[in-house]
């Protein structure tokens, strides 16, 4: 069994060989470079959707005028994080990422706990995003052909394309989440352009660069929001068996991924802050907060872009959406490979290379719980859709933190340890992450949408599903010795 588990990781390491259980192939086709590794990491990220809908929030709420630079808080925080992540990366090639990364640094038990966050968190952002998807393309559909037609259908048509698109290898969704992404930021920094082109040197106000302005109003809102503008960033690690050359082309699109998206959302915010007045933010009616770039739309350039501009926000959530089923999966795929959870969750498909069952399972779970939201009355939006988002949020920012300890604790012996890479950034990387999820849990109404008390007490269930998942790994080492040796000889 040992000589076994070591050829496999063998070939699964250099993509030579494809071992098989029960006749299914258990390794994915590497089939993904550089480029488009970043590409699903900025897809994820949702740049077009975090600008439309949360920097408004961020603007209005937090601190105002000195929003870019909580902008720059949560960019030089993330590649704190990314410096750990990535030289993880070059350790262990392998799917799994934060749950494989912890159960390497700290150890199966808190490793396996660890996935049932990641489980729990990755597979309730699927059915959350399509609600919410939903509820864009009834809005948008309504707004500009007139069609009535109840959110649960649009949700429905997006999770067969979605569920189709999971079933195929991941280069073929690649090609069309990069479209997507390529349409995104061509609106958006032709909107910059056209902003920056009317306004000229107003588009960028002193007031935004100033660092006192940052502890005014609300900081720990505008800080937590901007952090979860980086959600799904640890995204390239999850497809490291499907990269081609995964010791360099994860840590690269990584760094790639978050040089663009920090410049990006610095900007766009500061832009944003000069097209509305400095002076006139605090004067935003509460009701208004969603609509603040389709008003500057209608301002600065017409109605047809503003038209443009909502049909691509729909886009842009169908792209993170299918970003994050496809993490998702990849989550069981590796669990069930493993043995954690039914093994049949492990296989891929001979011919397509796609974590099938793994895929449709995701799918299942998705429907069950966006069809009873529906069934139930809820509303797509307050009342799944950013609650269970809020929730996921709140859990990447939880492994995150617990990956920065690991990698300390992996590389305390590593022949190779480097200070600042393995030591410095990151502890500094987990202080910063302790601060947001300090942010995220006291002001979880703001990722929420919810005042409801109950609702805002739902972070609660992150520890809850990391007990769950320690307490399954100590009965699997207590009453079932022999198996939980032998799931540690896989990849792990």
């Amino acid at each position: 069994m040992e000589e076994y588990m070591t050829q496999t990781k063998v070939a699964v390491a250099s993509g030579s060989v494809q071992p098989a259980v029960d006749g299914q192939s258990v390794a994915l086709p590497r089939s993904l470079s550089t480029f488009r590794l970043a590409v699903f990491v900025i897809a994820a990220v949702a740049p077009l959707a975090c600008v439309i809908g949360v920097l408004p929030v961020a603007l209005v709420f937090g601190s105002g005028t000195a929003l870019p630079l909580a902008f720059v808080v949560a960019t030089v925080v993330t590649a704190l994080f990314a410096v750990g992540y990535s030289a993880f990366s070059r350790e262990v090639v392998t799917g799994g990422a934060f749950y494989t990364y912890i159960a390497h640094g700290l150890g199966p038990v808190v490793g396996l706990g660890a996935a049932g966050v990641a489980v729990a968190s990755y597979t309730m952002f699927v059915p959350g995003g399509f609600s919410y998807l939903g509820y864009m393309m009834q809005t948008t559909f309504s707004d500009l052909l007139g069609f009535d037609l109840h959110w649960v259908v649009y949700s429905l048509v997006a999770w067969v394309i979605i569920g189709f698109l999971g079933l195929r290898q991941i280069d073929f969704s690649a090609r069309v989440v990069l479209i997507v992404i390529l349409i995104e930021f061509m609106l958006l920094l032709f909107f910059d352009a056209i902003l920056v082109g009317q306004l000229g040197s107003a588009a960028f106000p002193a007031q935004s660069l100033d660092f006192s302005g940052l502890l005014g109003g609300a900081p720990g809102v505008a800080i937590l929001l901007a952090f979860t503008c980086y959600f799904g960033i640890e995204s390239a690690a999850l497809f490291s068996e499907e990269a081609k050359s995964p010791q360099k082309s994860v840590a690269r699109a990584t760094y790639i991924a978050i040089f663009i998206i920090g410049i990006f959302y610095f900007i766009t915010s500061w832009i944003t802050i000069g097209a509305i007045g400095p002076d006139n933010i605090k004067g935003i009616p509460e009701a208004d907060v969603g609509l603040v770039y389709f008003k500057l739309s209608d301002k600065y350039v017409n109605d047809a872009f503003t038209t443009i501009i909502q049909a691509a926000l729909v886009t842009s959530m169908f792209a993170t959406v299918l970003s994050m089923h496809n993490v998702a999966a990849r989550y069981l795929f590796v669990l069930g490979r493993q043995g954690f959870l039914p093994r049949v969750l492990g296989r891929a498909h001979p011919v397509h290379g796609a974590p099938t069952a793994a895929s449709a399972s995701i799918s299942v779970v998705a429907l069950i719980v966006f069809t009873s939201a529906a069934f139930l009355g809820l509303h797509p939006m307050l009342g799944l859709g950013l609650i269970v988002l809020g929730f996921a949020a709140v859990g990447v920012m939880f492994m995150q933190a617990l990956t920065s300890v690991a990698v300390v604790s992996y590389f305390r012996k590593h022949p190779e340890r480097h200070l600042w890479q393995h030591v410095i950034a990151p502890i500094l990387a987990f202080l910063g992450l302790l601060v947001a999820l300090y942010f995220a849990v006291t002001n979880f109404e703001y990722l929420s949408g919810s005042q409801n008390p109950v609702v805002n007490r739902i972070p609660i269930g992150i520890p809850l599903a990391m007990a769950a998942g320690i307490g399954f790994a100590l009965w699997l080492r207590r009453y079932r010795p022999a198996k939980f040796a032998e799931m540690q000889l896989d990849d792990l």
